[in-house]
């Protein structure tokens, strides 16, 4: 009987999990172990007052097919539910300013939008205008986002326009983001059309923008119980004796053609394969320093949300809209604000209004040194100034995520190109799969989970 050992309790180990249980063969055996008490790693939906709260994420992309799929091959389709569609906007200067109609993960492809928009000054529009006539040179390296979008658009659009949408993604600083290992569709279209502004342009009867504005259904998904179903029900699809709780696993060690792995609690398992679903900072861990040299010291930010529920959705006097992004020109300590009753009307009982505030940046330690109280002051005090909302919340839910978004930085392909050819050459039938890789959205864990546990059933199979 061949072993696959499954390193990681979170969407990703699940996903693997899953994979292997169906698809795997009467000599194929694997077990998975999570250090933490339960299942799910960063899912969380909180159910209180008749509100339903997440405290980790709160939604995936439709396009990107992992996602819908793995929700049909569970049987969840009929609990499918899109966001509400509306404007989006930009806090900047003292003002909310909206999210110019047609604009593309802030880029914009309207020209007509862009110049009636109250967010950019009229240097500032002519400059971005001027994307559509400038000549386009592919280097060879690999740029950050900042560098490559201010030579296209000018440093006004990017800071006001571009950067909160794409910084709010990754948590990231879009001059140290990668290129080519975030948007690498960028380039090409600017190479297929002779522009971004043209390039991204799409049917106005499928456009998918920012704003949604043309949409009349939302780009994303979640679950109707909330989005913690998704892992809760793989849960319980796997057989249980299979799934391991409380063990932190703290070393790979390769033994003649198989391997130990050895646990905080003084024990050991052996397997054939072992599929590590975590960040890259487990693997530091539990590989070998000059294996996991591309991943060394490579930064993973820290995040908090802070959602607040209200008595009366009138209480703030919002516009048409489901919320904002914070443009990084002014020293605010959130950066978006998501108005969940509007974009998520099933998550909260009527009339009533629940605000979800985002809080971390890349490089800053804010949430680190804040307890729960001060970071609702933080977060309420910037509501006063961006939403002039003065009422008291009826209660407020803080969610932590200590060191939980991995940063692809500039070099990103290479390193991970580079890692690959490390593992493949010290620790063969080991796999890997995670946010820190080909991908933080939730279609992109999954699909590469997919993958990975199908390669090891592939090469487990192999054995003599």
């Amino acid at each position: 009987m061949k072993r696959i050992l499954i390193i990681g309790g979170g969407l990703s180990g699940l996903t693997a999990a899953y994979t292997l249980e169906k698809n795997k063969t009467e000599n194929v055996t694997w077990d998975l172990y999570e250090q933490a008490e339960t299942f799910g790693g960063k899912f969380e939906t909180v159910k209180r007052d008749g509100f339903l709260i997440e405290k980790g994420p709160d939604s995936f992309l439709a396009r990107k097919e992992a996602g819908i799929q793995l929700v049909a091959e569970l049987g969840l389709t009929d609990k499918l539910i899109a966001n509400a569609t509306g404007r989006s906007y930009i806090f900047h200067d003292g003002s909310l300013h909206p999210i110019p109609e047609g604009s593309v993960m802030g880029i914009p492809t309207d020209e007509k939008a862009l110049l009636a928009s109250s967010l950019l000054t009229e240097a500032g529009k002519e400059r971005a205008i001027l994307e559509k006539t400038l000549p386009f040179d592919a280097k060879n390296e690999d740029v950050s986002l900042g560098e490559f979008f201010e030579a296209r658009f000018g440093h006004e659009l990017v800071k006001r326009l571009v950067e909160p949408l794409l910084s709010g993604i990754y948590a990231g600083n879009i001059y140290e983001m990668s290129l080519r290992a975030t948007f690498p569709q960028f380039e090409q279209a600017i190479l297929k059309a002779g522009s971004l502004m043209e390039g991204l342009k799409t049917p106005s009867d499928a456009k998918m923008s920012t704003t949604g504005t043309k949409n009349t259904i939302g780009a994303f998904r979640t679950l109707a119980g909330g989005l913690s179903e998704l892992p809760n029900e793989l849960v319980r699809k796997l057989p249980k004796d299979h799934l391991h709780a409380s063990k932190c696993a703290i070393a790979i060690i390769k033994k003649g053609e198989s391997y130990e792995v050895q646990f905080s609690d003084g024990t050991t398992e052996e397997g054939d394969a072992i599929l590590i679903a975590a960040t890259h900072d487990a693997l530091i861990k539990l590989l070998d320093e000059e294996t996991t040299r591309p991943f060394q010291n490579r930064p993973l930010t820290t995040l908090a949300t802070v959602s607040l529920a209200y008595d009366d959705e009138k209480r703030a006097n919002l516009p048409e809209g489901t919320g904002y992004l914070v443009a990084r020109t002014g020293n605010d300590e959130t950066t978006a604000c998501t108005w969940v009753h509007k974009k998520w009307p099933h998550m909260v009982p009527d009339g009533k209004m629940l605000l979800r505030g985002f809080v971390g940046k890349s490089g800053e330690n804010l949430v680190s040194t804040k307890s729960d109280d001060e970071l609702i002051h933080i977060v309420l005090n910037n509501y006063k100034k961006m939403m002039h909302l003065n009422e008291t919340p009826l209660f407020a839910e803080v969610s932590r995520m200590e060191h939980a978004m991995p940063q692809y930085d500039v070099g990103h392909s290479l390193r991970l190109s580079t890692f690959r050819k490390n593992l493949s050459a010290s620790y063969p039938r080991v796999e890997f799969a995670g946010m820190s890789y080909n991908g933080v959205g939730i279609p992109d864990c999954i699909r590469s989970a997919k993958e990975s546990a199908n390669q090891l059933l592939n090469e487990v199979e192999m054995i003599d």
